[in-house]
């Protein structure tokens, strides 16, 4: 009798993540999963069970990438593939993922069949990218780089993203979100000249000059719609 595959599923929406495991299990009884809420969780559930072969990992957990936690998830667990299962379609959350070394992507708006038919693949050795991801996956190639302007000009804009510090990502997300200098100076009880001081900082890193390029760089990295 085969063993089940044991699959961790990591992702902060509850509801959907136990309906997700509900329906994929009723479809494949072949598959065992288990839910983690965090990073935390999963890594201990990890090193409790080396028999897990994949981990299906949101991209964001509680409002932080949860990309950049992949290293210590291979450390707990080298012998298991990632699969990626978000709702960003976007060639830099898309680029980002490809780069740390995955072996699946699939957005959620995608049916069930199609995570039960990236799981199989994967289980079997394989790769499993959804159109989204294969179209990025093309301007990764060595043959391809530095023909697509649009997506250099992204990498460039989201290292620079990345380049923020914890407060100034505070602040740009309330600047993105349509908040005064003065509502944010209550919001964070700062006074305004250290929110006008970090706005300024924003703009530099992120080579901008005023309000309206800030919202399009926000369109460009997929934070705004």
């Amino acid at each position: 009798m085969q063993s089940p595959l044991k699959i961790l599923f990591v992702d902060d929406h509850r509801g959907l993540r136990d309906g997700m495991i509900f329906m994929l299990q009723s479809k494949n009884p072949a598959l065992s999963i288990s839910g983690a809420n965090d990073i935390d969780e999963a890594i201990s559930k990890l090193n409790a069970d080396s028999e897990i072969r994949i981990v299906i990992l949101d991209l964001t957990l509680d409002g932080e990438n949860s990309l950049d936690s992949i290293p210590k998830i291979k450390e707990s667990a080298p012998n298991a593939s990632i699969l990626v299962y978000t709702m960003h379609n976007d060639e830099v959350h898309v680029e980002k993922a490809l780069l740390s070394g995955i072996q699946g992507f699939v957005t959620k708006e995608a049916p069930i069949e199609e995570l039960e038919k990236a799981i199989v693949a994967i289980s079997d050795g394989n790769t499993y990218f959804n159109s989204v991801a294969s179209k990025v996956l093309q301007t990764l190639l060595p043959q391809n780089r530095g023909k697509h302007y649009v997506y250099d000009e992204k990498s460039y804009l989201f290292d620079n993203y990345k380049s923020l510090s914890k407060k100034e990502h505070e602040v740009f997300n309330y600047l993105i979100n349509g908040k005064s200098i003065s509502d944010i100076a209550k919001i964070l009880k700062k006074a305004e000249k250290t929110i006008l001081n970090q706005r300024a900082s924003i703009y530099s890193k992120l080579d901008i000059h005023d309000r309206y390029e800030l919202m399009e760089t926000a369109k460009i990295l997929g934070l705004v719609f």
